[in-house]
């Protein structure tokens, strides 16, 4: 599957994570944890020797939804290369959203 954005190649492994070449962070891989009921899609990030704790929240919006993202720095970041790593969020959420959209 191709997503675009920051993400590229990616396939699902039968043990839940996908892999993927991420352009900042090389060969990486992801977990989801997602529980329905509750409206969470939390995952884990793991890339260029680091581990991100991601925490997703959908919440009702009128007709829609909004989405809120807690991302936790991890160690052996600074501050502003956190920042950094941020900067392309934007984007890599949309190639996300554009993938998941096709697939239902």
């Amino acid at each position: 599957m191709e997503l675009g954005g920051a993400i590229h190649s990616v396939q699902k492994n039968p043990d839940g994570w996908y892999t993927f070449d991420h352009i900042i962070a090389g060969k990486s891989k992801m977990k989801h944890t997602a529980n329905q009921e509750f409206k969470i899609l939390d995952h884990i990030f793991q890339g260029a020797g680091l581990e991100w704790n991601v925490h997703v929240r959908v919440l009702p919006n009128g007709n829609g939804s909004t989405i809120t993202w807690t991302f936790i720095k991890p160690d052996g970041l600074s501050d502003e290369q956190f920042k950094e790593q941020l900067k392309s969020f934007d984007s890599e959420i949309d190639a996300w959203r554009k993938a998941l959209e096709r697939q239902q």
